[in-house]
């Protein structure tokens, strides 16, 4: 190669091709790439990836745009947020659509809490989710809550 080329090849990187058509990629004419193209289907925002040479068979689905995703599973049952923890309590109980989660789920998910603390606390206050329940759970404090500034960090998985 030339001196353009190296240096093209050298800092752009490689570029993915994404291919966009009506229709699941085995039905469209458009859909031939190398392996790691991507394909959408633009009538239902489905994105596809192409895992081997064939250019009818060797497409997989990864994700909904819009939808998070994690390895090979849709993961739209996620959610995650920062909850601000008022003084003068020692428990309370946080339902999913107060804290803006609007989804719906069939069984208890899995609720995972980081307490972050305010920088002029001088207290340390330890902390239990307990009661996980297909609607909200409960959490409880060591102590009660003495000052403002604190948050609990929750991720709410429904793969639990």
């Amino acid at each position: 190669m030339g001196a353009f080329e190296d240096f093209v090849n050298a800092n752009l990187g490689i570029r993915k091709p994404l291919i966009t058509d009506t229709g699941p990629p085995s039905g469209s004419s458009k859909a031939a790439g190398i392996v790691g193209s991507q394909y959408l289907d633009s009538s239902n925002n489905f994105l596809y990836e192409k895992t081997g040479e064939n250019n009818t068979l060797d497409w997989a689905k990864i994700c909904t745009l819009g939808e998070s995703r994690g390895g090979e599973a849709i993961l739209s049952g996620n959610f995650s947020t920062s909850v601000a923890i008022p003084s003068g309590i020692s428990a309370t109980g946080i339902s999913y659509s107060a804290i803006g989660n609007s989804h719906s789920y069939g069984s208890p998910p899995q609720v995972v809490g980081t307490m972050r603390f305010s920088v002029e606390s001088d207290f340390f206050y330890g902390y239990s989710t307990y009661n996980v329940n297909t609607t909200g759970f409960n959490l409880t404090f060591t102590d009660t809550i003495s000052e403002t500034g604190h948050f609990l960090d929750i991720i709410i998985n429904k793969d639990a």
